[in-house]
């Protein structure tokens, strides 16, 4: 008798575990009880090297250092149209004294500064050449760059006094400024500037996107980033990277030869390693506490032709095995971590129904104990990837599982064999042995 009962007892425990491997095989893929996590590297032995950067830990740059220092007074400098006025030699007789009264119209976007409106001025209009000099009768070319306007009154006194053309006590001399010299530049954003603003899911992906380009004039003592970016949408969005490119007019070979692949190719160079040269100036505006910026004052100051470049921000993670496919922008200034990660590509922390509860209609008990493998595939900077395997149990506990994530990031969600075997026997157990509900 008890020989029948063991025989018995084995047969059943024969064809239970019969069942349970022929029903986790039948599943196949549905399990995803995968070799290749044996080769992966865990979590806990994974190099800090390769957990990646932190972006939390940065802190933006003041923006101050994206201007630049007024001077106390207007120094002239070529391009600058002065109003000059001597007695007796600008204009050669008082009667031709002209009353100069230059209007701007009030509904310029930057240039002159507030829609503001040149006074009156008595004189001759008169250009600062592109040497610097101002061409004065009976002088010839007279240097003046760098001058004040008193210091140019000053000069022209001083001139006309010791070649004898005015008399000592009578000379009657005024400057004034028509024109401020400006500088013509030009700014290429991938980013969105505009000031409407949309609500969307943080999973959507925006396969419909629309830069923006705009010549502006930026007047002198204001050709700087800072104001740069003020008359074209502010700084970089949510979408835009958080650093602006000055691409130097040497650099691009003029205007007429800029187009986005070679400006793309250009950026792409020096994010990969190359140093940047004086003709190629990255300004990153988040950097480490303690780090010192890598540009200097004189690189944020614009001159006629330079190029402000904003890229687009292309940072996602995919998601793959039992997580839905898909393509997840990851977040601009915070870190990631593969418990969030996970829990914002199923809007869940991995629950058993899910996110829509279809285990119920379906009359089973669904994923009763929850996967917790996670596989990571990465992408390393000399091409070659490499597989990282994260336990999300103890993910919870240990910080060391929590590897942050980084763009183009593969994260595939698997049951471990144990989770796996478990799922089917409960499955099995719930469907050939419930017994029935009599109401």
């Amino acid at each position: 008798m008890t020989d029948r009962f063991q025989n018995n007892r084995l047969q059943l425990l024969g064809l239970g575990a019969l069942l349970m491997w022929g029903t986790l095989a039948a599943s196949g893929c549905a399990y995803h009880c995968i070799s290749c996590a044996k080769d992966a590297i865990p979590a806990a032995r994974l190099d800090r090297c390769l957990f990646g950067s932190p972006k939390e830990a940065k802190v933006p740059i003041l923006f101050s250092a994206l201007g630049q220092e007024r001077p106390d007074a207007y120094r002239v400098g070529p391009g600058d149209t002065l109003a000059v006025f001597v007695y007796g030699v600008l204009p050669p007789s008082v009667d031709e004294t002209p009353v100069l009264s230059q209007y701007q119209t009030l509904n310029q976007r930057y240039y002159p500064p507030h829609g503001s409106i040149v006074h009156p001025s008595t004189g001759l209009p008169m250009t600062i050449g592109d040497d610097g000099t101002l061409e004065l009768p009976l002088l010839g070319r007279i240097p003046m760059e760098g001058l004040t306007l008193q210091e140019v009154s000053d000069k022209i006194r001083k001139l006309y006094l010791d070649a004898a053309v005015i008399a000592a006590g009578r000379e009657r001399i005024s400057v004034s400024i028509i024109t401020q010299r400006c500088h013509r530049i030009m700014v290429l954003r991938q980013d969105s500037p505009s000031p409407a603003v949309t609500i969307t899911n943080p999973q959507t992906v925006d396969q419909v996107h629309r830069g923006s380009g705009e010549v502006i004039d930026l007047p002198a003592y204001e050709n700087d980033v800072l104001h740069a970016m003020a008359a074209t949408g502010g700084l970089p969005g949510t979408d835009g990277v958080r650093e602006i490119w000055v691409l130097r007019n040497c650099a691009i070979a003029g205007t007429a030869g800029i187009t986005e692949s070679k400006i793309e190719e250009m950026v792409d160079r020096y994010e990969h390693g190359a140093e940047c040269g004086p003709s190629v100036i990255r300004i990153p505006l988040y950097v480490y506490p303690g780090e010192s910026l890598p540009f200097s004052p004189k690189d944020v100051i614009l001159n006629a032709g330079d190029v402000v470049y904003i890229p687009r921000r292309l940072e996602y993670f995919y998601t793959g095995g039992l997580l839905n496919g898909a393509k997840i922008p990851l977040p601009a200034d915070e870190d990631l971590d593969i418990l969030e990660a996970i829990a914002l590509a199923t809007n869940s922390s991995g629950g058993p129904l899910g996110t829509s509860g279809a285990a119920l209609a379906n009359g089973t008990p669904g994923f009763v104990v929850h996967p917790s493998r996670v596989i990571i595939v990465r992408k390393l900077c000399d091409g070659s990837q490499i597989s990282i395997r994260v336990d999300l149990d103890r993910a919870v506990d240990d910080e060391k599982e929590r590897v942050l994530i980084q763009p183009d990031d593969l994260v595939m969600l698997y049951f471990k064999p144990t989770e796996g075997i478990s799922n089917t026997a409960l499955n099995f157990f719930n469907w050939n042995f419930q017994a029935p509900i009599v109401f």
